[in-house]
């Protein structure tokens, strides 16, 4: 009899700091910040930085010039310009300017084909390229920053 109590306080024992450890890992995972992707993660793959190219040359590059520099009136479209005038602005905010380009005849491009010159622009801006594509879908280039510099922890 007394082996029996004794086993089940020793159950009852682990069980407790069980719970209370279990219980103190949520409260440290719940209160972790979730980290947004970042343009540093490589949200693009070469494949398509390589179609984005293709389709820079050939509705991007009367107004933008070979090197994403700008000609005339139209902006820069890397460099420290850019850069600082896109920092912190979400890659949908990217994608819809795209979208309304060239002035007087805005949303010439289909949304992947905005989104395959805007990897070509985050190629060009050196930033990394990664494993998978960019995905067209708004909710998630709302969560994707675009950062001129990656923030050092």
């Amino acid at each position: 009899m007394i082996f029996f109590l004794s086993y089940r306080f020793k159950i009852t024992i682990f069980l407790t700091r069980y719970l209370i450890l279990y219980s103190c890992a949520i409260k440290i995972v719940i209160a972790q910040p979730v980290s947004a992707l970042s343009v540093f993660d490589g949200v693009y793959n070469e494949q398509q930085a390589t179609q984005g190219q293709a389709l820079y040359y050939q509705h991007c590059l009367n107004c933008h010039g070979d090197y994403l520099a700008g000609v005339d009136k139209a902006p820069p479209l890397s460099g420290p310009q850019f850069s600082s005038t896109w920092n912190n602005s979400s890659l949908e905010t990217l994608v819809g300017r795209i979208q309304d380009m060239p002035p007087g005849k805005p949303e010439n491009l289909s949304r992947e084909e905005s989104v395959e010159i805007l990897s070509y622009m985050l190629w060009y801006n050196g930033l990394p390229i990664g494993e998978s594509s960019l995905v067209t879908e708004p909710s998630v280039l709302s969560q994707i920053k675009f950062q001129s510099e990656q923030v050092r922890q």
